[in-house]
C-alpha cells in the first residue's frame, strides 16, 4: 500500500485543495464581521486617541519634510512664498492602512509652504490653495497657528498640545560672505548639505572655511531650532476613510462565500481530519518504490538541503509579495483575473513546499538529511579538528592527572597561583609582594577548608553506602559553596531512612495481615472438617451425597493445606522462623524425601535418576525446614512433570560447597520467565486446574535462603531446573 503510486498522487492532489477549503472557510469566519462592518471607522473613531495619533504623526510627518527634504518636490512661487507640493498617502496604525477622505493641508515656516493640494492654474497661490481646503462640504477643520489650536474635534482641540514637543527640529544653514581678511584656517572636506533653507538668521553663526588669498570668500554655517510656535498649520477632513482596493476585494470575496455558510462549518474539520489522514500516509510511504529496497534517493535528493530550502523561500515569499501587490491594484472588472492568479500562485507554493517537504522526509528516512547539507558537512570539519584537539588536550590531562593526587592537585593550583601574584604584584614595589604574600596565604587557607568539607562529605556517603542512614551532616560545619550539597545529601539519606522503615512496617502489615486471616479462616475450616467426617461415618445409601461430601472433603483439605502454605510463606519471607540448626546428612534427607514421593512419582510414571556423591556430605541447616525444602521441590515436580519422564536429582562435590541440582521436564510450555516463577500464587499450570497453590517454590526459596543457602531456579524451554547450594560442615 505505502508503494502504490495511485494513491501517492491522489493524495498529492487531495491535499492542496481541502488544506485550500480549510484557509478558505477559516478566512470566512474570522474575517466576515470586520469586513461587513461598514460603520468601522464611524464618528466615534475621529474622536478617539488612535484617530488623533494618526493626525499629529502625519502633520509631524510633514514638518519634517518642509523643513529637511522640501527640494524633492514640484514648487512654485507665490510672491513671498515659495510652495511645495507633497502627495499625501495613508499611515499604517498598527492594524489597518488608514487614509481620511478628503483629507488637505498646508503648513507654513517663514516663507516656505507645503501642501498635498495639487498645485494648477486654480491653485497656485497661498490664497487660492487655502479657499480651496476650507471650501469642502462637510469638511472639519482643524488649524494650529503659533501653538494655538482651532479646531471641530474635541479630541484635537483637547490633547493635540501632548505631541507638540515633537514638532521641534534643528537644522543649519549656509551663507558666502565676501572680502574678507583671511583669519580663518581653511577646511577642504566641507561638503554643502543637501539640506540647505535659505534666507538663514543672522544669530548663531561658526565660521567654516576661508580660501588662502587676501580677498576670501567665508563659509558661515547659521543654525535654527523650529518649534510648533514657527509654524501655521492648517487643515480639513470628513470622517470617513478611503476603502482600499484589497478591502473590497475581499469583501467581494466574502459575500460569494456567503452563501456557502453552513457548508463551511462541517467542511472545516472533515478536511482536516482527511487532510491529517494523508499526511500521516504519505509520511509512510514517501520514498518507498516498488520494486525497489530501502529508501528511493534520486539527484534531486542529493543537492544540499540548505540550497533548496534558500529557493523555496524565495519563490513563495515572491509569490506572496505579488499577490498582496497584486490584490491592492486590483479593479472589479478584473476580480476573477485575480481569483486565477492567486489560485495559480497558491498551487505553485504548494508544488514548491511539498517538493521540499518530500526531500526532507526521504532525508530524514534515509538518514542523510544532515549528512549530506552544507551544516552537516561544515559541522563533521570542525567536530574532527576539535575533536583532535580536545584528545590531545584530555590525553595531556589526564597523564597529569593520574600522576598527582586530589591534594597534590589543588596545592599546584595554589602554588601557580601565588607565584603568578609575587611576579603581577612584585613590579610595584616590594609593598606589592607583601600584598600578594597574605592574599596568597589567605586563598591556601579557603583551599585547604574546602577540601577538609570534600572529605567529611566523602566519609559520610561511604557510611551510607554501608549501611547507616541514621548520621546527619550539620551546615554550620560547612563552607557556604557546600550547603546545598549538605541539604540534598540529608534528603537523600532521610528518604532512604524512611523507605526502609517504611517497607519493615509494610512486610510487618502483610505478616500480620496473612496470620490473622489465616487464624480467621482456620477455625470455621475446622469446623467444615470436622462435619465432613461425621457426613463420612454416617450411612448414607444416597451416591450422589457421598460424592458431594468426597468434593467436600477434598476442598477443605486442600483450603486447609492452602491456609497453611500461605502463613508459612509469610513468616518465610519475613525471618520470622525459629530455626534449629544442625549438621545434616544431605544425601540421607534426599534418598529418604524421594522415598516418601515413590509412589506418587509411579502413579506420574517418572523415574527418578539420583546422583548422590560416596561418602557422607554434612551441611548446616534445620532438618525440619531443609526437608520441608526438598519436598516442596518433589511435590512440584508431582504435579507439573511430564508423564513418563525421568526427573533428575544430582548432589554435587564443588570445592567446600556442595550443590544440589533438581531438573525434570514440564508437562505444560513454559512460556515464563523464573523470576516470575519464584513469586508467590505464580504457578506453571496457566489454567491452574491443578491443585498446587503457586508458594512451594517461593516458600523453598525462603528458607533455603534464611538457612544461608543459595536458591537459583533455571528454565530452558521445557526444562525446570533447581540448583540449592550450601557450604560443607
Amino acid at each position: 500500500m505505502r508503494e502504490s503510486k495511485i494513491l501517492k498522487v491522489i493524495s498529492y492532489i487531495l491535499i492542496p485543495i481541502l488544506v485550500l477549503a480549510i484557509i478558505v472557510s477559516i478566512f470566512y469566519e474570522s474575517s466576515k464581521n470586520d469586513l461587513k462592518d461598514e460603520n468601522k471607522y464611524d464618528s466615534e473613531y475621529f474622536e478617539s486617541d488612535n484617530f488623533l495619533s494618526i493626525y499629529m504623526s502625519r502633520l509631524y510627518s510633514q514638518t519634517n519634510n518642509l523643513i529637511y527634504h522640501n527640494d524633492r518636490y514640484k514648487a512654485i512661487t507665490d510672491n513671498n512664498y515659495k510652495i511645495f507640493y507633497c502627495s499625501t498617502q495613508g499611515y499604517y496604525d498598527g492594524y489597518y492602512y488608514v487614509d481620511f477622505k478628503d483629507f488637505y493641508y498646508v503648513i507654513l515656516y517663514e516663507n516656505l509652504a507645503l501642501t498635498n493640494v495639487e498645485l494648477t492654474s486654480e491653485t497656485d497661490t497661498l490664497d487660492k490653495v487655502m479657499q480651496y481646503i476650507n471650501t469642502r462640504d462637510n469638511a472639519k477643520k482643524a488649524n494650529i497657528i503659533n501653538g494655538a489650536i482651532e479646531a471641530d474635534s474635541e479630541v484635537i482641540r483637547n490633547k493635540a498640545i501632548q505631541y507638540f514637543d515633537n514638532f521641534q527640529n534643528t537644522y543649519y544653514t549656509i551663507t558666502t560672505e565676501e572680502n574678507v581678511s583671511s583669519n580663518y584656517p581653511y577646511t577642504s572636506d566641507y561638503e554643502m548639505p543637501s539640506e540647505i533653507i535659505e534666507e538663514p538668521d543672522e544669530e548663531n553663526t561658526d565660521i567654516l572655511s576661508t580660501d588662502s588669498s587676501n580677498t576670501t570668500e567665508r563659509l558661515i554655517k547659521t543654525f535654527h531650532t523650529q518649534t510648533i510656535k514657527d509654524l501655521k498649520i492648517y487643515t480639513t477632513y470628513k470622517e470617513e476613510v478611503i476603502e482600499r482596493n484589497d478591502d473590497i476585494f475581499f469583501k467581494e470575496l466574502i459575500s460569494r462565500l456567503e452563501p456557502y455558510e453552513v457548508q463551511m462549518y462541517y467542511l472545516i474539520p472533515a478536511s482536516a481530519i482527511i487532510v491529517v489522514i494523508l499526511c500521516i500516509y504519505l509520511i509512510i510511504a514517501i520514498g518507498h518504490t516498488k520494486g525497489k529496497e530501502g529508501i528511493d534517493i534520486n539527484d534531486f535528493d542529493k543537492i544540499p538541503i540548505e540550497i533548496i530550502l534558500c529557493v523555496a523561500t524565495i519563490i513563495v515569499i515572491f509569490i506572496i509579495g505579488a499577490a498582496g501587490e497584486f490584490i491592492r491594484v486590483i479593479y472589479d472588472e478584473y476580480y476573477d483575473l485575480a481569483i486565477s492568479l492567486l489560485l495559480t500562485g497558491y498551487f505553485v507554493s504548494y508544488i514548491v513546499c511539498a517538493l521540499t517537504g518530500v526531500t526532507i522526509i526521504k532525508r530524514i528516512k534515509a538518514k542523510t538529511l544532515i549528512k549530506d547539507s552544507i551544516t552537516g558537512r561544515t559541522c563533521r570539519f570542525c567536530f574532527k579538528i576539535l575533536k583532535k584537539i580536545f584528545k590531545q588536550i584530555d590525553k595531556a590531562c589526564k597523564e597529569i592527572s593520574n600522576s598527582l593526587t586530589v591534594t597534590a592537585k589543588v596545592i599546584i593550583f595554589i602554588i601557580g597561583y601565588a607565584v603568578g601574584m609575587i611576579l603581577l604584584i612584585g613590579l610595584f614595589e616590594g609593598l606589592g609582594a607583601g600584598i600578594a604574600l597574605i592574599i596568597t596565604a589567605y586563598f591556601i587557607y579557603k583551599f585547604i577548608e574546602r577540601i577538609n568539607c570534600y572529605k567529611k562529605i566523602e566519609n559520610h556517603l561511604k557510611e551510607m553506602y554501608e549501611g547507616d542512614h541514621t548520621k546527619k551532616l550539620f551546615s554550620s560545619d560547612f563552607v557556604p559553596e557546600f550547603q546545598d550539597v549538605i541539604k540534598y545529601i540529608n534528603d537523600v539519606s532521610s528518604g532512604f531512612e524512611n523507605a526502609i522503615q517504611e517497607g519493615i512496617k509494610s512486610e510487618k502489615l502483610k505478616t500480620e495481615l496473612i496470620t490473622n486471616v489465616s487464624h480467621d479462616i482456620k477455625t470455621p475450616l475446622t469446623s467444615i472438617i470436622n462435619y465432613v467426617d461425621l457426613l463420612k461415618k454416617e450411612e448414607i445409601d444416597n451416591p450422589k451425597i457421598k460424592e458431594y461430601i468426597d468434593i467436600l472433603d477434598s476442598k477443605s483439605q486442600r483450603l486447609k493445606k492452602l491456609t497453611e502454605d500461605l502463613v508459612e510463606a509469610s513468616k518465610a519471607s519475613s525471618g520470622n522462623v525459629k530455626l534449629n540448626i544442625e549438621k545434616i546428612n544431605i544425601g540421607e534427607l534426599i534418598k529418604q524425601t524421594t522415598g516418601e514421593f515413590e509412589d506418587r512419582f509411579n502413579e506420574k510414571k517418572l523415574e527418578i535418576i539420583t546422583k548422590i556423591p560416596e561418602g557422607i556430605v554434612y551441611i548446616s541447616a534445620d532438618n525440619r525446614y531443609m526437608y520441608r525444602v526438598i519436598e516442596n521441590l518433589f511435590s512440584n515436580i508431582s504435579k507439573y512433570a511430564l508423564e513418563s519422564s525421568r526427573v533428575y536429582v544430582d548432589v554435587v562435590r564443588d570445592g567446600g560447597k556442595v550443590k544440589i541440582a533438581i531438573k525434570n521436564i514440564s508437562k505444560e510450555r513454559l512460556n515464563i520467565s523464573a523470576d516470575e516463577l519464584m513469586q508467590r500464587f505464580v504457578r506453571g499450570d496457566k489454567s491452574r486446574t491443578t491443585e498446587g497453590s503457586g508458594l512451594g517454590i517461593s516458600i523453598s526459596k525462603s528458607l533455603t535462603e534464611l538457612q544461608k543457602g543459595k536458591f537459583d531456579l533455571q528454565v530452558d524451554g521445557d526444562l525446570f531446573k533447581v540448583e540449592l547450594e550450601f557450604d560443607i560442615v
